[in-house]
């Protein structure tokens, strides 16, 4: 996990995370090829499903131009 969390952020991170693995399986693709196509660094995808990393608003454009959905839709996820 990232230093200096709290609690609360480390849940978000993992849900966050839970919600980009599931889109990306709903697009039937693996994490190698969302690396690819989001053009992001090779064990990134891996690291954000699973809540190891938050990413910058650069990285979740890429990852939604990838996925084929909007930014705000990443975040369309249930507590």
């Amino acid at each position: 996990m990232l230093n200096d969390l709290t609690k609360e952020e480390e849940q978000f991170l993992i849900k966050f995370g839970e919600h980009i693995r599931r889109l990306r399986k709903e697009k039937e693709m693996t994490q190698a090829d969302l690396v690819f196509e989001a053009k992001v660094h090779g064990n990134m995808i891996g690291r954000i499903e699973r809540g190891e990393r938050a990413s910058n608003i650069l990285q979740l454009h890429k990852i939604a131009k990838a996925l084929d959905v909007s930014i705000p839709q990443l975040f369309d996820f249930r507590d």
